[in-house]
């Protein structure tokens, strides 16, 4: 067994690394530490996981809990925030493993230095940026600052990580070796909910920061950085506009005095009213994700098919709204200035009642629509129109079959004694299954190693998966292909999103073509809001 020393970024889910997250969603045991871990983030971990809050646990306790798990061969990961690297108490722990013989990894995280960097629009180092950059945490704010920071030449850029309530005193001891003129910035809850930056001088920043909510810790960047950028870049950050005159021949104009610039600005100017989210995908969340990041009133609605979704950031709604009336109602009543249904291709019913909805409401509808995977070289696959057409395929041919047809699927397979079934979905499946199976809990992300592994373990002789399309399979269509397994391709039900108009899934007509726009990534989703509502 090895133990994972897990970097979790700033604490959003979003930021985690791939690695991270597929270790997290595996482990049987997961040791944190209190509030330095967020709900979203323990919320990966399987129901079953068995969760430690180590905080103010004597390292022995911790290295007896990894050794416990060790014993029963058991996956144990210990979160903490940022990247590992900056917590000195990681190579504690791993120096007393090794006196164990109990293995371990390091898995990186997003410092929250560079969260920071991020929301302030500043590259530490590069072409437009300062020489060289000097990281330090202060705990104390007694320690002689100036000395230890003070730059060895105008190019140094200076980020401290400070606890908020020393602020003002950090701020006092850099003056000196600075100058009250020097450029500043804080960044609050860097790369979390909330996030938000002020930039201003040495001399103003602590007024600047009067009515900004803080957090225990912030991060400060001192530099001449944030009045700084490239002469073919856009802004990092936004400025008050200077005086209109022209400077005189052969002068420099001052420059324009830094702002203070919530992070929320870079959302369009005039917001928009409500954002309605039709969810339950990976896409969906991503996007609902970024968005509230970004300041906006983001509402997604899950139709309740799983009892412990994955939740977005923002208002969710569970259960639907009662059918298209429900929607309809629903959308008049709340400001909504736009619907993005990224719902599953197989959610053809929901997607009807959105186009509907719209139509009737003048609402604009976004479809963010993963295109379908197609075969590629060394591919077998076997097309059926429907889940229950891929049952009556199986029973014929094939006695151990995988299933990966979301929750509700397997009820088609009931009934079969001759199969041995692996079944795998996020939660157990209603209704009767095959006489033989085994049940697989698990929402993935997986990789291409596991899958492979998985289906060499059970003998698996055919892949039943549905077209669903985006990255989110990739991993188990081509573990099949390496494999030489053959996939029984479950075909998407009939497009609701007719080109050109037409009948939508009821039966209406209905013009599609000024009434949906239709993209295909969480980026172009991103881009289609700035377009509609504008950009400051």
């Amino acid at each position: 067994m090895t133990a994972r020393f897990i970097g979790v970024g700033p604490g959003s889910a979003d930021l985690l690394t791939v690695r991270a997250t597929r270790l997290i969603a595996h482990c049987g045991t997961c040791l944190f530490e209190g509030n330095s871990v967020t709900p979203e983030v323990l919320d990966l971990c399987p129901p079953a996981a068995r969760l430690v809050d180590t905080t103010g646990m004597p390292l022995a306790d911790v290295i007896a809990e990894i050794r416990s798990v060790a014993q029963r061969g058991g996956r144990v990961v210990r979160l903490f925030p940022g990247d590992p690297a900056s917590h000195p108490g990681v190579f504690e722990e791993t120096r007393a493993l090794d006196a164990e013989h109990i293995g371990w990894q390091i898995v990186p995280g997003v410092p929250v230095v560079a969260a920071a960097a991020a929301a302030l629009g500043v590259e530490l180092t590069g072409p437009h940026g300062p020489g060289s950059a000097f990281i330090t945490r202060v705990d104390d704010p007694s320690e002689p600052l100036a000395s230890i920071a003070r730059p060895a030449s105008p190019d140094l850029t200076v980020v401290l990580h400070v606890r908020a309530s020393h602020l003002a005193e950090v701020t006092r001891e850099l003056i000196p070796a600075y100058g009250p003129d020097c450029p500043a910035g804080i960044v609050v809850s860097a790369g979390g909910e909330g996030e938000s930056t002020v930039v201003g001088t040495l001399a103003d920043i602590a007024d600047r920061m009067v009515g900004t909510a803080l957090s225990t810790d912030v991060v400060m960047v001192v530099g001449r950085i944030l009045g700084v950028r490239g002469d073919d870049d856009e802004p990092a950050i936004s400025r008050e506009p200077g005086p209109a005159s022209s400077p005189s021949p052969g002068t420099t104009p001052e420059p324009t005095p830094p702002s203070v610039v919530p992070t929320s600005a870079r959302i369009p100017a005039a917001a928009p009213g409500r954002i309605l989210v039709l969810g339950g995908t990976g896409e969906a969340r991503r996007l609902a994700d970024l968005m509230v990041a970004a300041g906006l009133d983001v509402v997604t609605s899950l139709a309740g098919k799983v009892s412990r979704p994955r939740l977005p950031r923002g208002e969710v709604l569970t259960g639907g709204f009662g059918g298209t009336e429900g929607l309809i109602t629903w959308l008049r009543a709340h400001d909504v200035s736009a619907v993005i249904d990224a719902t599953d291709p197989f959610s053809a019913e929901i997607s009807a009642s959105a186009i509907r909805a719209a139509h009737e409401t003048g609402v604009p509808l976004l479809r963010v629509h993963s295109p379908p995977w197609t075969p590629e070289d060394g591919d077998d696959w076997i097309r059926v129109a429907d889940t229950d057409a891929a049952a009556q395929l199986v029973r014929q041919r094939f006695r151990r079959p995988m299933l990966t047809v979301g929750r509700h699927g397997p009820t088609a397979f009931a009934g079969d004694t001759r199969g041995s079934y692996l079944i795998r979905c996020a939660e157990p499946p209603p209704g009767t299954l095959p006489h033989r199976y085994l049940l697989v809990l698990d929402r993935g992300p997986f990789g291409v190693e596991s899958e492979r592994t998985i289906m060499s373990r059970h003998r698996i002789d055919v892949l039943v998966t549905r077209n669903s399309g985006g990255p989110a399979s990739i991993a188990t269509l081509r573990a099949a292909r390496d494999l030489r397994i053959p996939i029984v391709m479950v075909d998407r039900p009939a497009d609701p999103y007719p080109a050109g108009g037409g009948p939508d899934g009821a039966g209406h007509l209905i013009d599609t073509v000024h009434l949906v726009d239709t993209v295909h990534s969480v980026d172009d989703a991103a881009r289609w809001l700035v377009r509609r509502f504008g950009s400051r």
